[in-house]
């Protein structure tokens, strides 16, 4: 069992039984046989992607409605956050939309070796994307906040919500906004770091 998946798990208060550890110690392992030939993250050493991947993501959680929903995340690359969300929380259906075709079989592999079956993938621009609605939609993307609200509103239903996780230069970002646009803001600790994330929910 990894020390760094289990105790980040615990830190964040997840559930963490064998066949989680063991789906993310996989995971894990799989993203750096892929990395090698598909450059999936720049991040190398187990401990990083751990913490910067997998722990980042699943910071997602507090934001998330408790009850079954269904999830987009957004140029999802890797699988981040959806991938850690879905291997967590069976009950959020999860669709990753990832244009790059490389990053797709990847997705697909995992999805595969994982056996997720709340786990859907989309090898599409989200721009592209018609009469799908989501519930929520998440991205680590590099979208700015207002870019994020008007490339994604339109597969996420009424009174649903954006998420998008934010370094500590966002200010400028909300003021682009606009007063009809309501949001809230929820900093969180990042486990085995010093970083602070700020977590911004638009509500549509």
């Amino acid at each position: 069992m990894h020390p760094t998946i289990f105790a980040g798990l615990q830190q964040l208060g997840i559930d963490s039984p064998n066949h989680v550890i063991s789906s993310f110690e996989t995971y894990l392992s799989e993203l750096k046989k892929w990395n090698k030939a598909y450059n999936l993250t720049a991040l190398k050493k187990d401990d990083e992607i751990i913490t910067k991947h997998f722990l980042d993501s699943l910071l997602y959680l507090k934001l998330l409605p408790e009850r079954k929903c269904s999830v987009a995340d957004v140029g999802s690359g890797a699988g981040f956050p959806g991938l850690p969300i879905a291997i967590v929380k069976p009950d959020i259906a999860v669709t990753l939309i990832e244009p790059s075709r490389k990053k797709c079989a990847f997705l697909r592999h995992i999805k595969r070796s994982l056996q997720l079956n709340n786990i859907k993938i989309l090898e599409s621009r989200v721009e592209d994307i018609k009469d799908i609605v989501f519930d929520a939609a998440v991205t680590r993307a590099l979208f700015s906040i207002s870019d994020f609200v008007k490339t994604t509103r339109h597969i996420v239903k009424k009174n649903g919500i954006l998420i998008l996780n934010k370094g500590p230069k966002f200010d400028s970002e909300i003021k682009q906004l606009g007063d009809s646009i309501k949001y809230a803001i929820t900093e969180a600790d990042l486990p085995f770091s010093t970083a602070k994330r700020n977590l911004i929910k638009i509500y549509l």
